[in-house]
């Protein structure tokens, strides 16, 4: 799909004016990440379970949370029951991974590759405790 197309398909997808997305296309970091970083739309991002004890939703190591490379969760690739405290904390890993692919580097090289559920375990009043690995699949990933 050449440039225009996707502007013209972002623009549709988003409902944006003619206006909104002018203002769009005049941020170099959105045109360098609609124009040069086709990353967003071949890769999956997942979160792995790894570790997990006393978590409500049942989640059990080898569980994934998989999201597109825009951060969409898919549905039908995911655990059917996914707490809001096993969601919340992917935000800012996420956000690196999108880093990552804007300057073309390997999103699986991150430095913090493993969060926690924002539950705090049985022992400090909580119900349990998640831990996840992110890593993403896809083409240009090893």
């Amino acid at each position: 799909m050449d440039v225009e197309e996707r502007w013209k398909r972002l623009q549709q997808r988003l409902g944006y004016s003619d206006d909104e997305l002018a203002i769009l296309r005049s941020r170099p970091k959105y045109v360098k990440m609609v124009e040069e970083t086709p990353q967003f739309t071949r890769n999956k991002i997942i979160a792995e379970v790894i570790k997990s004890q006393g978590c409500i939703c049942q989640l059990k190591p080898g569980d994934r949370i998989v999201m597109d490379g825009n951060g969409h969760l898919i549905t039908e690739e995911s655990p059917k029951r996914i707490c809001i405290w096993a969601l919340a904390p992917l935000a800012g890993t996420v956000n690196a991974v999108f880093e990552r692919f804007v300057e073309q580097l390997d999103p699986n090289d991150l430095v913090f590759d493993v969060v926690s559920c924002q539950d705090v375990g049985v022992e400090c009043g909580g119900w349990g405790r998640v831990l996840m690995k992110i890593r993403v699949e896809g083409p240009e990933t090893k």
